[in-house]
């Protein structure tokens, strides 16, 4: 399986300016209550952050979605299914999070459940058992990384109304993102050492290399004017796309939590919540 191993990993929490210079203040850990274990896979859902947490459950250890509400100070854990959860993911109507969740078989689902958690949510594609990642691109949409060690990871579109899929690479990187303009934000492992972050127009499936990734960095956020920003040993950097191809230093994270490894990353509403191991 994908997430048979486990590293430790924790979320911080920052509020962000972006203005002559980026800046980030307001320091908050907010996985200290999971000192050792794994914290991961933010993402801002209804106004709160989403999160990937494990836990220990019958001598096994699993994984569940939980909500933290800032304004409650309040942590809510959404998911309960005796499954394991990843990936948490905002659905487009507004009502619903999408999750992959892991049975103990092996088989990797998308599965969409309501925030209310009133029911137990449904499942898309049960034909597809390796779905790694995943991300909405409309109310039809949604790309997947799909598990595959044998051809290289693929990226698919599936379409949740009529079932189609969409082949559109073979060696992607885990990070899918939508961009402010629609289009699906992705990296291309064309080589060992050579990474593309590129982006695909979902309606005429022309497809722009965009820029080489930072050394082995398959991680990045989208800013709300389509930049993107990447974090490469304890420091994160920033990608103009329409000023050009190289990675810009905007902000070391030495004096507030050390040099410490940036992985996943997500931003909203000035807030800026970063996984660090």
């Amino acid at each position: 399986m994908l997430f048979a191993q486990l590293p430790i990993t924790h979320v911080y929490l920052f509020d962000y300016e972006d203005k002559e210079r980026f800046e980030l203040y307001n320091t908050r850990l907010l996985t200290f209550d999971n000192e050792d274990g794994y914290n991961n896979q933010p993402a801002f859902i209804g106004g709160e952050l989403f999160i990937t947490q494990s836990h220990r459950l019958n001598g096994k250890i699993q994984t569940d979605i939980v909500s933290l509400d800032f304004k409650r100070e309040w942590k809510s854990r959404m998911t309960r299914s005796g499954s394991s959860e990843y990936s948490p993911t905002a659905c487009p109507d507004g009502e619903h999070f999408s999750v992959i969740r892991a049975f103990e078989n092996g088989v990797q689902q998308l599965w969409k459940l309501p925030l209310d958690k009133k029911g137990y949510g449904e499942s898309f594609f049960p034909q597809i058992t390796n779905v790694g990642y995943h991300c909405w691109l409309n109310e039809n949409e949604v790309a997947m990384f799909l598990v595959d060690e044998e051809q290289g990871h693929e990226l698919v579109i599936g379409n949740i109304r009529t079932g189609d899929i969409t082949h559109v690479s073979f060696n992607v990187g885990r990070c899918i993102k939508k961009s402010p303009k629609g289009n699906l934000i992705y990296v291309h492992k064309v080589g060992d050492s050579i990474w593309q972050i590129k982006s695909r127009n979902i309606d005429t499936d022309e497809t722009f290399i965009l820029s080489q990734t930072l050394p082995e960095n398959e991680d990045f956020e989208i800013l709300p004017d389509g930049r993107i920003i990447t974090g490469y040993q304890g420091v994160l950097y920033r990608l103009e796309p329409d000023k050009g191809n190289e990675w810009s230093r905007i902000f070391s994270m030495d004096n507030i939590i050390g040099e410490k490894e940036i992985t996943r990353i997500a931003i909203d509403n000035g807030k800026i919540a970063l996984v660090c191991k």
